[in-house]
């Protein structure tokens, strides 16, 4: 005897359809990678990435302000150094540039060259980071 024979000697009469057993359910789509497109990359990319007020994000293009990946690095370590501190609104010093940031929501609130720093004054901040 065949193992195949053998096999279906043992199998319930269904009308000649041999049942098949059902995948488990993983809760995973087999069709979307787990590469950088998941939710939670996205998730964790976002929190780990500087935002920009609409405010900063006009003077920065205005003021020709260099803004890029190093840049963003620079400012995202300055807020989590401030945010190790229990700061809340944070100047943060980077070369001849000046960023207002809010710590909690890790967003830039404004940014000004050393030619545009006029009155030397910073007012409601809690903490200076120099980055």
């Amino acid at each position: 005897m065949k193992i195949s024979e053998l096999y279906r000697s043992q199998l319930p009469i269904t009308g000649g359809v041999s049942p098949v057993p059902a995948e488990p359910k993983t809760g995973l789509n087999k069709t979307q990678p787990l590469g950088e497109h998941s939710e939670f990359n996205k998730m964790l990319q976002q929190q780990s990435s500087v935002k920009l007020s609409h405010h900063a994000e006009t003077r920065i293009k205005s003021r020709d302000i260099p803004w890029g990946p190093e840049m963003q690095k620079r400012i995202l370590k300055g807020i989590d150094s401030a945010e190790s501190k229990g700061s809340r609104e944070a100047l943060i010093l980077a070369d001849d540039v000046a960023f207002i940031a809010n710590i909690k929501s890790k967003t830039v609130i404004t940014a000004m060259e050393k030619s545009e720093m006029k009155e030397r004054i910073f007012t409601n901040i809690d903490s200076a980071v120099l980055v």
